[in-house]
């Protein structure tokens, strides 16, 4: 099996502030390649054209979008990068829902530069783990007759994330994912 270097730290910023993504540009220097998307319509349109290892977000957009609907469209992605939210008020609340969906981690903007030097690095790192072990370990693929094959016909229970709400905070106490049909 042919293994290729990635020798680019690419990430996608989605922020409808042009001044996050200078911001993030400047202190990241010239060493990553930052893509830039001021909307949630345009993010989904360039992550589905384009490879990144991180995508930072803010947690609201002015469209009513936000860092869920961004993680609804990483997650549909081949190898899916590693989502780091952004947000000025983020809190405890905020801090705990992204951690349990599945986010690498919550920054607070204007960005705290030790903060995000230590940060990005290590999700872009665990991110291009993910990439090696998967080129290093194909998933195989069953006949279509194995149990399994037949188990995964039925239709998917998937979680569905709750609307996008600013200012509505899951309790910290109480957060569990709820697995309901998408078919129904």
């Amino acid at each position: 099996m042919k293994h290729h270097t990635i020798q680019v730290r690419s990430i996608l910023a989605a922020f409808a502030s042009r001044e996050e993504y200078v911001s993030l540009r400047l202190l990241l220097g010239a060493d990553w390649e930052v893509g830039f998307a001021p909307t949630f319509p345009t993010a989904e349109a360039v992550l589905q054209a384009s490879s990144f290892g991180v995508v930072i977000c803010a947690a609201y957009f002015s469209d009513g979008h936000c860092w869920k609907d961004i993680m609804r469209e990483i997650q549909r992605l081949p190898l899916p990068p590693q989502l780091i939210v952004a947000d000025r008020l983020a809190d405890e609340a905020l801090w705990a829902e992204v951690l349990n969906l599945g986010c690498y981690d919550l920054l607070t903007t204007p960005f705290e530069p030790k903060e995000v030097l230590r940060v990005l690095p290590m999700a872009w790192d665990f991110w291009k783990r993910e990439l090696e072990q998967a080129a290093a370990h194909p998933k195989p693929t069953e006949p279509c007759g194995s149990l399994s094959a037949r188990s995964r016909s039925a239709a998917p229970v998937r979680w569905k994330p709750s609307k996008c709400q600013p200012g509505a905070r899951a309790d910290p106490n109480n957060l569990r994912k709820k697995a309901v049909r998408l078919d129904s």
